[in-house]
C-alpha cells in the first residue's frame, strides 16, 4: 500500500509531480503532436499551447513556485491591453470592440507563463527528453507537411471525410507551415548544440523544401529571414539583431505614411502582382487612412473589423469588398487600435527582446536572433496581433527554446 504524506496525497504521486515526470511527458507529448496538430487542424494549436501553459504552471504552484513571466513581458502586454480598456470606457467610438477585448486578455494572460520560458526550470523538466520530442514532433511534422502539399491534402479529407477528389484550398496549411519553421528554427539550434550540425542544417533545408511546395508565401519568407538571420550572423550576429529592430521599428511607426504612397504606386502603373499581395495593399491603404484620423488615440481593439471602407476606396479596389478582422499588418494594427502610445510599447518590446538576446551566451544568439525574426514576420505581413493561433505558436517557440538556453547556462555553470 502507497504510504501518505501529511497533504493526503500518495509518496509515489507526490514524487511525480515534484520531480518533474510528470511535467516532462506532458511537454513531450505536446511538442511531438503540436507542428503536425497546427498542419491538420490549425485552431488545435491555441488548444494545446493554452493547456500546456495552464498544466505547467498549475505544476509550478503545486511545487510553491510563482510562474511570473518577468517585467519584459508583463509591462508590455498589461501596457497595450490597458490602452484597449481605456479607450473602451473613454472614448467608445466602436461598441462591438468590447467584446473581443476578453478574449485577446485571456489569451495574453494565459500564454505569457509558456511565453517567458521560465515553466522549463520550474517545473523540473528533463530538457534533453523534451528537446527529443522537439524534434521528432518536427520531423513528423515535416513529413506530413509534404505529403499534404505534394500529395493534395490526402490526409486531411480523410479525417475530415471528404471524398478523395473534392477540392481543399492549399492555404488551410499556411499558419500550420509557420508554426513549423518557428519551431524548426529551435529544433535545428537543438541539434547544432548537441554538436549534430550537419542533421540541424538538413532538418533547416527540409523545413524550406516543403515550404516552397505550398503557396504560403508568409512561410516562404519565415525560411528565407530564418536562413539570413543564421548566416548573416556568423559574421556579426549584433548587426543582424540591431538591424532587425532598426526595420521593424521603422516599418510600425511609417506604416499610415509608407502604405498608401506604396498602393498608389502599383495601383497608378496598373501593375501586374499577385492577387494576395494587390489585397494586402488595398487593406493596408485602408487602415492607414484609419489610422491617420485618430493617431494619438486610435479607435480600440478590433477597430478594423468594424469601421467601414470609404466609398471611393471600395471603387478602386479589385479585391477588398468588405473589411476584414484585422489589416494584415501589425504597425497599422496599433495605430488603429492604440494610436502612436500602442506603436512605442511596441517598439519598446521589441528593443527588449534584444537586449536580452545579447546576454545569452555568444552560441545562443544567432538563433534566438533567427528565431524572433520569424516570430515578427507573419504578423506584419499576415496575422493578427491577437490571433490566439499566432499567439500559440509563439508562445509555444518561446518555451521550446528554453530548454536550449537553461541546458547551455548549465553547461556554462558546471
Amino acid at each position: 500500500m502507497a504510504t501518505r504524506g501529511s497533504s493526503g496525497f500518495p509518496a509515489s504521486a507526490r514524487a511525480v509531480r515534484t520531480d518533474g515526470r510528470a511535467a516532462t511527458w506532458l511537454a513531450a507529448l505536446i511538442l511531438v503532436a503540436f507542428p503536425t496538430v497546427g498542419l491538420l487542424a490549425k485552431h488545435g494549436m491555441s488548444t494545446m499551447a493554452v493547456a500546456l501553459s495552464v498544466l505547467l504552471a498549475a505544476m509550478a504552484l503545486a511545487g510553491r513556485r510563482v510562474p511570473w513571466p518577468g517585467l519584459a513581458l508583463a509591462l508590455p502586454a498589461a501596457g497595450v491591453l490597458g490602452l484597449h480598456l481605456l479607450a473602451l470606457l473613454i472614448a467608445p467610438d466602436c461598441p462591438p470592440c468590447a467584446e473581443r477585448w476578453p478574449q485577446a486578455a485571456g489569451s495574453v494572460l494565459v500564454l505569457l507563463p509558456l511565453a517567458a520560458g521560465g515553466l522549463v526550470a520550474l517545473t523540473a523538466l528533463d530538457r534533453r527528453l523534451v528537446g527529443r520530442a522537439l524534434v521528432v514532433g518536427v520531423l513528423i511534422g515535416i513529413a506530413v507537411g509534404a505529403a499534404e502539399l505534394g500529395l493534395d491534402a490526402p490526409i486531411y479529407r480523410f479525417l475530415d471525410g471528404r471524398e478523395p477528389g473534392s477540392f481543399v484550398s492549399m492555404s488551410r496549411f499556411n499558419r500550420g507551415l509557420v508554426a513549423l519553421v518557428l519551431l524548426s528554427v529551435v529544433a535545428a539550434g537543438l541539434l547544432w548544440r548537441e554538436d549534430r550540425r550537419v542533421g540541424g542544417v538538413l532538418l533547416l533545408a527540409a523545413v524550406g523544401a516543403v515550404a516552397a511546395i505550398g503557396d504560403s508565401l508568409t512561410a516562404q519568407l519565415c525560411v528565407v529571414l530564418a536562413a539570413l538571420a543564421l548566416l548573416v550572423s556568423c559574421v556579426s550576429e549584433r548587426l543582424v539583431r540591431w538591424a532587425l529592430v532598426a526595420a521593424v521599428a521603422a516599418q510600425m511607426l511609417t506604416a499610415p505614411l509608407v502604405a498608401p504612397v506604396a498602393y498608389d504606386w502599383v495601383a497608378g502603373r496598373d501593375m501586374a502582382i499577385d492577387p494576395p499581395i494587390r489585397h494586402r495593399l488595398e487593406l493596408w491603404d485602408h487602415g492607414a487612412a484609419l489610422a491617420m484620423e485618430r493617431p494619438w488615440t486610435g479607435w480600440g481593439l478590433d477597430a478594423f473589423d468594424h469601421r467601414p471602407i470609404a466609398p471611393e476606396r471600395l471603387a478602386r479596389a479589385r479585391h477588398m469588398d468588405h473589411t476584414e478582422p484585422h489589416p494584415h499588418n501589425a504597425g497599422l494594427q496599433f495605430w488603429i487600435e492604440t494610436g502612436i502610445a500602442g506603436v512605442l510599447l511596441a517598439v519598446a518590446f521589441l528593443v527588449a527582446v534584444a537586449l536580452r538576446i545579447g546576454r545569452l551566451a555568444p552560441a545562443l544568439r544567432p538563433w534566438a536572433t533567427a528565431l524572433t525574426a520569424v516570430a515578427v514576420a507573419p504578423v506584419l505581413v499576415s496575422f493578427g496581433v491577437w490571433q490566439t493561433t499566432y499567439l500559440a505558436m509563439v508562445a509555444m517557440a518561446c518555451f521550446a527554446f528554453a530548454l536550449l538556453l537553461e541546458r547551455t547556462e548549465q553547461r556554462g555553470s558546471g
